[in-house]
């Protein structure tokens, strides 16, 4: 599994994230503190402030994903 740390803002953020994330075979998984949950739920990721970042793990192979958490990056 490969990490990387993103913030992500807003509802259409959130939403696109999910919905990318729906598209891959493997876990995707988004933690922040003591939370982790499985980002292809829109429900799970409301649940969490990703807008102060948070981590998300996912498979290695999913070049795409790690493509399109890119713009989420945080500096």
């Amino acid at each position: 599994m490969k990490k990387m740390f993103v913030k992500i803002h807003g509802i259409n953020d959130v939403n696109a994230f999910v919905q990318q994330a729906r598209l891959d075979d493997g876990d995707i998984l988004v933690s922040r503190g003591h939370y982790c949950i499985d980002g292809k739920s829109i429900m799970g990721m409301f649940s969490i402030d990703t807008s102060q970042g948070c981590t998300v793990e996912f498979p290695e192979t999913e070049k795409d994903f790690e493509n399109f958490l890119q713009k989420y990056v945080s500096d």
